[in-house]
């Protein structure tokens, strides 16, 4: 055969050998990629879905940190609105209580004191001297730990060491203070008891009649009259 023909055959034959391989390798591409493109594009979706919930989530949790954060932030400033509210109330109603208290022993030792005026002819001029203003743990313990405030008063304002010692004792050892407050109005109780009865005796001594026939010169009772006078 002519060189030529077999060449013209073998341009003939040839073409179709070109198509064949591509098919051939197009199809081998698709099927060994096939599993790896699905794989990727499954995982591609998976990551996909995942980040739309974290950017759904994140907001949902920033709202709730900032709503729990609030909600202790509101109980916060709740409980020392509550604390400081209950201090106030606290201070005052103990404000009111020391007032009234003072107030009821002042008007205590008002009551307790009148009674020395009847007694004593100078009770005002002497103590009116003092200010008791300066004294006001000795006036709490005229009004509340003596029976005999006037007359204890009355001597403290003659004896202003005692009045001072008494304040100064209050204030260091209240106890002590009660203490020497009551024994000095038993000590005043002892020495009136004790005048009035030397006074009640006084004139039965003095009136028995002398060496000399003369009186005492005081007053004779009824008794000592008749029995002097007989008849």
């Amino acid at each position: 055969m002519d060189n030529s023909v077999m060449d013209n055959a073998s341009d003939m034959n040839q073409p179709p050998v070109e198509p064949v391989v591509q098919q051939q390798a197009e199809r081998l591409f698709k099927q060994s990629e096939l599993n790896e493109i699905v794989g990727r594009a499954k995982h591609e979706a998976v990551e996909s879905f995942k980040r739309q919930q974290q950017q759904v989530q994140q907001p949902q949790q920033a709202a709730n940190s900032q709503r729990y954060l609030s909600e202790e932030d509101i109980k916060r400033v709740a409980a020392e609105e509550l604390s400081r509210q209950k201090s106030e109330w606290e201070k005052e109603s103990l404000e009111r209580a020391y007032a009234e208290a003072a107030q009821r022993i002042v008007d205590t030792y008002k009551q307790k004191i009148a009674t020395g005026k009847d007694k004593y002819q100078d009770f005002d001029t002497v103590t009116n001297s003092v200010d008791m203003r300066y004294y006001p743990n000795v006036v709490q313990l005229l009004a509340e730990y003596v029976d005999n405030a006037s007359d204890v008063l009355y001597d403290l304002a003659k004896n202003r060491s005692k009045l001072y010692q008494l304040e100064s004792a209050c204030q260091h050892n209240p106890q002590d203070a009660i203490y020497e407050m009551k024994r000095l109005s038993e000590s005043i109780k002892s020495n009136e008891t004790a005048s009035q009865i030397k006074h009640a005796n006084t004139p039965l001594s003095q009136q028995r009649p002398s060496n000399t026939g003369m009186d005492s010169g005081l007053p004779l009772s009824v008794r000592d009259y008749k029995r002097k006078y007989p008849g």
